[in-house]
């Protein structure tokens, strides 16, 4: 019985589309028991076989156009379901809306005007005929069909606000400022004040902006779009004491989208001495966002970042693992949490965090490289090696990124103890890019490490190391790093008058400020014998390195 009630049903149900003899074939109700079960690959399979038993069967192609993607193949099928059953009201209706999806705004007009002279009682076709007519600038004929619904509707905010853009759009602008208060006159309503408002506040005439938007929140004093507008319109007044009594309401209320309230507040807080100004005032606007949604990631993101920035790290870092946490499936919260201890020097914290994301993202670059600098930090060198042999593996062919693991890796083997690797992965990095400067410094310095004092003949190996770090300074003559290690180099091959140069160069561009190039730069005064030698070296000592 169930049975017999349900395929009752089906042929019901595609009566409306098909003859009673195509519907009630097997293979039709078939098609439709799967469509109806949502099983798309099926019931697609089944409509094929339909149509080759069945060409005249306009509801199979009605439905097959549900099924594809490809809004050119859509209209393939409804046309020739529209062929076979051109009086069919869905059939067009559908078709219409393909049209008007790709722009094809004369063909859609054609079909809803027919269906429109068919079935003169269906406003939503001349809603539809409005868009279409709007989109393609006819706007008489639009203004036409508002008119048509309105007598049949009534007058109503929407079809207000289409008319007054389409004068806009015009340049009709008086006369859509004229009708729209003719309009408020016999329709109050907060939507028209605020419009009536925007358009005054466009004008700067700021007071009959706010009476309007005043007018509109007598009628709703929840109206996000007057608060808003009534905002901004003290703010452009100087009255900043009636900005935020307004606008922290709006960024306050849960039942306006997060999204364009964190846009918002982003553009605000890109703003620093608005927000230096009246940080108090910031900080209330702020919280009001997060209390309208707790768990919405954007708005939990903003305000971490807000806090971080505010000097609140813990609270800034605890929002960020809930946000990472509740949004288990987000590449960016997952590595955000981790990056923001890494940035607080919470090491430990970045292992452990990155190692939960890396559960979740698997061979991920990014969290290997940000866990093995955590691990770096901590001493654990061999871990470090570990996950940076890793991302290595990962890396494309020749990149960029390629050269920095192999660099990084060359820095932790050196670390290690053990030169020969990290000599090897070196010359891996340069193979790629021979003026990838890094290297070329580490590379170069760490070979200078091998003599503890000048020799008298320069082996091969530190005039390797001096062309490489030439070229470091080539490329970057006021790096103070890159010219002590060239002025180093140079005392360490005899040329002490040279060095000086450089050292010098490097004191004016930062080199004060590290204690192993004052200490490099008093030894080689002293090997000139130049009484400030002593000088360099007490500052050395202060630095304590």
């Amino acid at each position: 019985m169930k049975k017999f009630i349900y395929i009752l049903i089906l042929t019901l149900a595609a009566a409306s589309f098909a003859p009673a003899a195509q519907a009630q074939s097997e293979d039709f109700l078939e098609a439709i028991r799967l469509y109806y079960r949502n099983d798309v690959k099926g019931a697609y399979q089944q409509f094929k076989k339909v149509m080759a038993k069945e060409p005249d069967n306009d509801a199979a192609y009605y439905y097959v156009s549900t099924m594809l993607r490809d809004s050119t193949a859509v209209a393939e099928m409804l046309q020739k379901a529209v062929n076979l059953d051109g009086d069919n009201y869905w059939y067009n209706y559908a078709l219409a809306h393909n049209y008007m999806a790709r722009g094809k705004n004369e063909e859609a007009a054609e079909i809803l005007e027919k269906l429109l002279a068919d079935h003169p009682k269906k406003t939503v076709l001349y809603s539809d005929l409005i868009g279409v007519y709007a989109a393609s600038k006819q706007y008489d004929k639009a203004m036409d069909a508002i008119d048509k619904v309105e007598s049949k509707t009534g007058y109503s905010d929407i079809l207000a606000s289409i008319r007054t853009d389409m004068l806009m759009a015009q340049d009709k602008v008086r006369e859509a400022y004229e009708y729209m208060s003719d309009y408020y006159a016999k329709n109050r309503s907060p939507r028209a004040a605020c419009w009536l408002a925007q358009y005054n506040a466009a004008g700067f005439n700021n007071e009959e902006a706010l009476r309007y938007y005043n007018e509109a929140l007598e009628m709703n004093p929840y109206d996000t779009e007057a608060l808003y507008g009534k905002a901004h319109v003290h703010r452009a007044l100087g009255q900043y004491d009636l900005y935020f009594e307004n606008i922290t309401p709006f960024l306050g209320n849960p039942e306006i989208m997060p999204q364009p309230k964190v846009e918002y507040m982003a553009d605000v807080l890109q703003q620093p001495q608005f927000v230096s100004t009246f940080a108090p005032q910031v900080d209330t606007m702020m919280m009001a966002l997060y209390a309208s949604a707790p768990v919405d990631s954007s708005v939990v993101s903003l305000t971490s970042t807000y806090l971080y920035q505010k000097g609140q790290v813990d609270d800034a870092i605890e929002m960020a693992k809930r946000n990472a946490d509740n949004y288990p499936e987000s590449f960016n919260l997952n590595f955000t949490y981790p990056l923001m201890q890494y940035y607080s020097s919470d090491f430990p914290g970045v292992v452990s965090s990155s190692t939960v994301a890396l559960q979740r993202f698997p061979g991920n670059i990014d969290l290997l490289q940000l866990r093995g600098m955590s691990l770096w930090q901590m001493g654990d060198i061999d871990n470090a090696i570990e996950d940076y042999e890793q991302a290595l593996a990962l890396a494309p062919k020749g990149s960029d990124v390629q050269v920095g693991f192999l660099s990084a890796l060359g820095d932790l083997y050196h670390v290690k103890g053990d030169q020969k690797t990290a000599f090897g992965y070196y010359d891996k990095a340069l193979k790629i890019n021979s003026t990838y400067v890094p290297v070329l410094n580490n590379y170069a310095y760490y070979i200078s490490e091998r003599y503890p004092a000048p020799v008298k003949k320069a082996p091969k190996d530190l005039r390797k190391a001096l062309e490489m770090s030439r070229i470091t300074i080539e490329k970057e003559p006021d790096n103070a790093t890159y010219l002590d290690t060239y002025a180093w180099i140079l005392h360490l091959m005899g040329q002490d008058l040279e060095a000086k140069a450089h050292f010098k160069h490097a004191m004016i561009h930062g080199g004060k400020e590290s204690g192993v190039i004052l200490r490099h730069y008093a030894t080689v005064l002293r090997a000139l014998g130049d009484d400030l030698a002593s000088v360099y070296e007490t500052q050395a000592e202060r630095l304590g390195e």
